[in-house]
């Protein structure tokens, strides 16, 4: 190609290539949405096309390029090593994860999605876009493109930011996901402190995406202000969530065909988790009812004592409790200041030992500056709970982890890395 024909070229690619940053630009300079729009979505992929129809009007150009393309898309590293549901779809080079949520947070008038303020028990879905070349723990921001030579309008048309719906709509949408998926069972997230809407579903579907969950994510995000200032408000926050949190997790177990949820709780997360919990015996719920799977209590910020307490009637409901602990939790330390009291998910001294729970003590591992965020962060915390979850492993037979004895029992520790 030389010529003319060159210079047509450069002018059609140049052209496109602009247009398409300028729509990307708009996009970037208003990201205040919770999750990108589907008339969003739909500007930057139709300016993508016309990038790739820029190459495909000069062949044998295209066909090079797109068999290129192919040949990438082929070796990347995806889901695994199960396959994903099917309605995890690809696109720009992500794979977009549905996470159903629950929240009791306003809708935030100034964005497409819901702020810090209190609201009433809201469901929805919204879709996350985990990238292809992804790394374990990372929750990195989703490419907004991707440079497609071939049109596939079955994907564009599965595209959905942050939807709302009722709670028969969601009952629906929540039967007709598992069965779609490999095991009738859900994964559910409960975010701590200083986390805002866009960050819990981020993380639920990361979560969701690290430990090759197979069955369908779902999210509880109680009005948090998303801020490290807003601590006090937090507390209070989360203990008004607590009969939201009942009447989400009764219509989960009831009416929705699972057969068993587990449950992630993060730092605050436990005080939501743990107080409806304990004065509510999922149980006793009529029979057919899916039951408490493994509940997982990450970095507790829950005063001890109360932990404690609570635990038995939480344990009796659960096929299997687990609190991750550690002694660098900075912000864990914090908190006892506050509260002048120890934390459940500190360790050392008075770490939490007791019937019923598995406690894994993750002080020997690189966990960052604060220490607090390791139970989706740490390679090695996430392949204790892919053993846990995905295997049914109990911690004696969990890679990397050692008994410690202790006065009230023993504990698993992990091994001090070198």
């Amino acid at each position: 190609m030389h010529g003319a024909d060159l210079e047509r070229l450069e002018s059609h690619v140049l052209t496109a290539l602009r247009e398409l940053d300028a729509v990307q630009h708009v996009s970037a300079a208003g990201g205040t949405e919770e999750t990108p729009t589907p008339e969003t979505y739909e500007a930057i992929d139709s300016a993508a096309r016309e990038v790739a129809l820029a190459f495909e009007a000069h062949a044998p150009l295209g066909a090079m390029l797109a068999a290129e393309f192919d040949a990438l898309a082929a070796r990347r590293e995806r889901f695994g090593p199960a396959a994903p549901p099917p309605h995890w779809v690809a696109w720009q080079r992500s794979l977009l994860v549905p996470v159903l949520y629950a929240t009791d947070r306003a809708l935030d008038g100034k964005r497409a999605g819901f702020g810090a303020g209190r609201g009433e028990l809201t469901y929805g879905e919204a879709r996350v876009g985990i990238p292809d070349d992804h790394r374990m723990g990372a929750a990195e921001k989703s490419r907004v493109w991707r440079l497609r030579f071939r049109d596939d309008p079955a994907r564009v048309a599965t595209l959905g930011a942050v939807a709302r719906s009722t709670a028969p709509e969601f009952t629906e949408l929540t039967r007709k996901r598992l069965a779609e998926c490999e095991v009738d069972q859900a994964l559910l997230f409960v975010h701590g402190y200083n986390v805002p809407f866009r960050d819990a579903v981020m993380r639920a579907a990361q979560i969701a995406y690290d430990l090759n969950f197979t069955g369908v994510p779902l999210l509880y995000s109680w009005p948090s202000k998303g801020t490290v200032g807003g601590y006090v408000a937090d507390e209070n926050s989360v203990s008004r969530a607590v009969p939201y949190f009942q009447e989400f997790l009764r219509l989960v177990l009831t009416e929705t065909n699972v057969s068993e949820v587990h449950v992630l709780a993060h730092s605050m997360g436990n005080r939501l988790l743990t107080e409806a919990l304990a004065d509510f015996d999922t149980t006793s719920l009529p029979e057919g009812s899916g039951r408490l799977g493994q509940v997982i209590f990450a970095a507790p910020d829950v005063d001890a004592e109360v932990f404690r307490r609570r635990l038995p009637r939480i344990a009796r409901q659960a096929a299997g409790c687990t609190l991750y602990a550690s002694s660098v939790d900075r912000a864990l330390a914090a908190s006892r200041t506050l509260a002048a009291a120890p934390r459940a998910g500190q360790a050392g001294a008075g770490i939490v030992v007791a019937p019923g729970l598995d406690t894994v003590d993750a002080s020997a591992l690189d966990t960052g500056l604060m220490g607090h965020s390791y139970v989706g962060d740490h390679t090695s915390v996430l392949a204790d709970v892919y053993g846990l979850l995905r295997q049914a492993l109990p911690p004696s037979r969990r890679f990397g982890l050692v008994s410690v004895p202790h006065a009230d029992g023993s504990y698993w520790s992990f091994q001090p890395q070198k």
